[in-house]
């Protein structure tokens, strides 16, 4: 008997395209209400808002195309993402481009490699232990997750000195920040200068003057002797020997790497435990498999290739609610996408969101299938169609770090916790600057 598919919500989308004010309204408030159905369909979508244009690559060898083939000329991000993120995240190199991001870019790269997740990866079950035992009765598992996902990248950073009430101060602080930024560069579209992009309401610049502090004071409390993440980082070197990065730099940086390196996870990791307690047969799978790995103990990273479908579900959260809703890049010089000209300015977007969901790429697009992330698949996820770490020169360097933090998150609460959506949790995914639950995520919790 085949399993039924569980169609998990989305928003109700437009019949057709919103005018040019409309669209700007809708996606300041929310990216994934902006477009219709056919979205799901098209290969490319032009957009026009008052005096810029957008381009949306919304098949794999167009974003090939831009992401890969052509990645030097579309290697800025876009303007209205450099001012959306900037008053949090300074020059850091999740914005930046040019010498500076691939000196910076070198540095995280190495920190970040593959090969050393396995020494991080006891900071991940640590969290998910410590959330275990913590969670019972109705537990936000978002703001929670986003709190603990900030903590083991925090504990990374700082092995003696990162604490857990800083952790979740940065983690809450962003939240609102997200909640309150604006997420459209209104300058840009009236084709005024770049000087004057990048104002924030004082509510938005208060949380990311908190967000930043705390950052700063984690650093003036380092333990000079402590080793970790972040004393490789200040060690580093430019080319003329000269320290790589300055203080405000440090500060940069470090809340780059604690944002990105725990909002891909939390919400990713929210999605998961929502879909699995909506879908007995998915968790049913997951049991089964952790018993015959681990058998109620904690895992280890030797263990990881051995929970492929562990895997596979939050690949499919990830699938159906992207954390990065949209990847956006500015044209360095004209181009040719498809039938339509980009001009030296033009933002060209991919958005995993509606990538993901494509009708062309994905058996039954809208529907929860952890099992087609399965390494023996009948049919492989697209390449260049499936992109939750974005790709190319500037793909997440903290990829691996992320997938198995996930993986060990879900080995650990499954066998120690059971989920349950109450009837109040009514979920709806928001896109401002990563996709989050509209108001959270309560799910019911009781130890096994």
């Amino acid at each position: 008997m085949s399993v039924p598919d569980l169609i998990p919500p989305r928003p109700a989308l437009p019949a057709r395209f919103p005018g040019p004010w409309a669209m700007i309204r809708t996606s300041a408030q929310d990216l994934l209400r902006f477009f219709p159905e056919t979205g799901f369909r098209h290969r490319l979508i032009p957009i026009r808002t008052l005096r810029q244009r957008t381009l949306v690559v919304n098949e794999p060898d167009l974003v090939r195309h831009v992401f890969i083939l052509r990645g030097a000329d579309y290697e800025a991000k876009s303007r209205h993402f450099r001012s959306a993120v900037s008053p949090v995240l300074g020059d850091s190199m999740f914005g930046n481009h040019g010498p500076l991001w691939a000196e910076r870019r070198a540095v995280v790269m190495k920190l970040l490699h593959p090969s050393r997740t396995a020494g991080f990866f006891p900071l991940f079950v640590q969290g998910a232990e410590e959330m275990a035992a913590r969670w019972r009765g109705q537990v936000d598992v978002s703001a929670e997750l986003a709190g603990t996902t900030a903590l083991a990248v925090m504990r990374a950073l700082f092995p003696r000195t990162g604490t857990e009430a800083a952790a979740r101060r940065i983690a809450s602080s962003f939240a609102e920040y997200e909640q309150s930024v604006l997420a459209v560069d209104f300058a840009h579209l009236l084709g005024l200068p770049e000087r004057l992009s990048g104002f924030q309401l004082r509510g938005a610049l208060r949380h990311a003057r908190d967000v930043r502090a705390t950052i700063a004071g984690c650093i003036a409390a380092a333990d000079p002797e402590e080793g970790g993440l972040f004393a490789e980082m200040r060690a580093a070197l430019a080319p003329d020997g000269q320290p790589l990065l300055d203080a405000e730099d440090l500060v940069n940086e470090l809340g780059m790497m604690l944002l990105a390196g725990s909002e891909t996870s939390a919400n990713a990791l929210t999605w998961s435990l929502y879909l699995i307690a909506r879908h007995p047969p998915t968790l049913e799978r997951l049991r089964a498999e952790h018993a015959e790995v681990l058998g109620g103990r904690a895992p280890d990273y030797t263990d990881l290739p051995r929970l492929p479908f562990t895997k596979a579900v939050t690949q499919e959260a990830m699938r159906l609610y992207p954390p990065v809703p949209y990847l956006s890049r500015e044209a360095a010089k004209a181009d040719r996408i498809g039938q339509v000209t980009v001009r030296a300015g033009d933002t060209v977007m991919a958005l995993p969101w509606l990538l993901h969901r494509h009708e062309q790429l994905w058996d039954a697009p809208h529907a929860f299938r952890p099992e087609r992330f399965l390494p023996d698949a009948p049919r492989k996820p697209p390449r260049f169609g499936y992109i939750p770490f974005s790709l190319g020169p500037r793909i997440c360097a903290g990829a691996a770090f992320a997938q198995a933090e996930m993986t060990a998150f879900l080995a650990v609460l499954l066998q120690r916790l059971d989920f349950a959506v109450p009837e109040t949790t009514r979920p709806m995914p928001r896109a401002r600057l990563s996709v989050r639950p509209r108001g959270g995520m309560t799910l019911s919790v009781t130890p096994r």
